[in-house]
């Protein structure tokens, strides 16, 4: 990487450096609006400091008429619980002016991560009573976290088997022991993962319940990978948040032991078009 020193500019410039033109180039990146922290922007290698929704970077000296690649890379945080990676790759040549715009999600490229944060059992409870588990269930929780939603279901419903993946081998371990400590080790299997690899969400063929509890945005990346895999029939229950623009089949609110009230909704998989006779 190269370790450059960018300044803030509106318009680039041009000099003799050593009897050669050089030339400066724009860049002007835009971020989203609405964000719970200053967005983090990165040029080429260099943190950025600057704050705003548009920010306008001149770069050092460049040869006049090369062509240059700088790697452009923005850590958006929308809430207190997610992190996305955006970055794009820009090419231009000294002089030129460039627009970067990072406003919009790249399903591709953009790198999620949300924090964990436990549901209280008596949700979890509230969660399995709304997707009607029994002792023939398969349980799937992607971002499990501690697993208590797949141990609760396991131990206090019966259920056959409860299956998790999490992208922090820490979680996967502590999730491991849990299960252990709990005494249903064998029943539940807890693997790391990405929930948005449908290698590593392979389970959710054999899945027919899903309980879930992370953010819209990453919901919303994992919401045609749950249509995909799972059978019809399956239910797939949610803390909180929604899974893109599948709309639920209910929704309800529940009051908690601690006296706040939680949303939950209910997602039932229909047959899919190409299964119809």
């Amino acid at each position: 990487m190269r370790m450059l020193c960018f300044a803030f500019a509106v318009l680039g410039s041009a000099a003799l450096v050593g009897g050669q033109e050089k030339k400066t180039a724009t860049i002007k990146v835009q971020l989203p609006e609405s964000n719970f922290k200053e967005a983090v922007v990165t040029l080429d290698g260099t943190v950025m400091k600057a704050t705003g929704a548009t920010r306008v970077f001149t770069t050092p000296d460049l040869e006049a008429g090369k062509t240059y690649t700088y790697k452009v890379e923005a850590l958006i945080e929308p809430n207190n619980y997610t992190k996305i990676t955006r970055t794009r790759e820009i090419t231009f040549k000294a002089g030129d002016d460039v627009a970067v715009d990072l406003r919009n999600e790249d399903k591709k490229t953009d790198k999620i991560v949300v924090r964990w944060v436990p549901t209280p059992e008596d949700i979890v409870d509230k969660m399995a009573e709304l997707a009607k588990i029994t002792k023939d269930d398969i349980v799937f929780d992607p971002g499990c976290g501690d697993a208590v939603m797949l141990i609760r279901p396991v131990k206090k419903l019966g259920a056959k088997k409860g299956v998790g993946i999490d992208i922090d081998p820490k979680m996967v371990k502590i999730a491991q022991d849990k299960a252990k400590a709990e005494g249903v080790a064998d029943r539940v299997t807890i693997k790391e993962g990405d929930v948005l690899n449908e290698k590593d969400m392979a389970d959710l063929t054999e899945s027919t319940v899903v309980l879930v509890y992370m953010g819209d945005d990453l919901g919303a990346r994992m919401s045609p990978l749950l249509q995909k895999m799972l059978k019809p029939g399956a239910r797939v229950v949610s803390h909180r948040f929604t899974l893109g623009d599948w709309k639920p089949d209910q929704t309800v609110k529940v009051k908690g032991s601690d006296g706040d009230e939680y949303t939950l909704h209910l997602w039932i998989v229909k047959e899919k078009a190409k299964d119809k006779k």
